[in-house]
């Protein structure tokens, strides 16, 4: 099952065909099983950055940063979103099971690539991945619908949450 929140490209007026994205630039790809209760795989993660996770002075755990390159020392934004969404959407995915009565393990994957944004910059283009083993594709089709309907990251995604952002001014 694929699920992909990405806005539709606007059409061609000519042609009605949606254009195609450019190729990804770099594309992060990351796996959930079991929720929030469960753990992440992030494939490619190199473990210079898993060696470099420690504990600071007030008890946080500080998470090395690098760039979208094979070799960087650090996890990126793209990995980032990637395991935030495979996890909420993973379970929401579990929560929305259990309220039918099935216990079915379930695996997301995510894949955020990195593309250049015909206005400038960069964009991200996410997609889901979804398999429930063992379950009718259509009941299997119905749950991840309801999920990603009710995830808040799957909402974020859409469009519906205004992300804030606030100076705050130190002296």
């Amino acid at each position: 099952m694929v699920t992909d929140p990405a806005p539709p490209a606007a059409s061609d007026p000519q042609t009605g065909a949606s254009p195609k994205p450019d190729p990804a630039l770099y594309t992060a790809r990351v796996e959930n099983s079991g929720g929030t209760s469960g753990r992440v795989q992030i494939r490619g993660a190199s473990a210079i950055a898993l060696e470099a996770l420690a504990d600071t002075p007030d008890g946080a755990v500080a998470l090395p940063t690098g760039g979208p390159t094979p070799t960087a020392k650090g996890f990126n934004p793209e990995q980032f979103l990637a395991m935030a969404w495979s996890t909420c959407l993973g379970e929401t995915l579990r929560v929305v099971m259990n309220a039918q009565g099935l216990e079915h393990p379930s695996q997301v994957s995510v894949e955020v690539g990195l593309h250049p944004d015909p206005a400038g910059g960069y964009r991200f283009i996410p997609r889901a991945l979804v398999s429930i083993p063992g379950l009718d594709p259509d009941q299997a089709q119905r749950l991840v619908d309801a999920a990603h309907a009710r995830c808040p990251v799957s909402k974020l995604l859409r469009g519906q949450g205004v992300p804030v952002v606030e100076l705050i001014v130190q002296h």
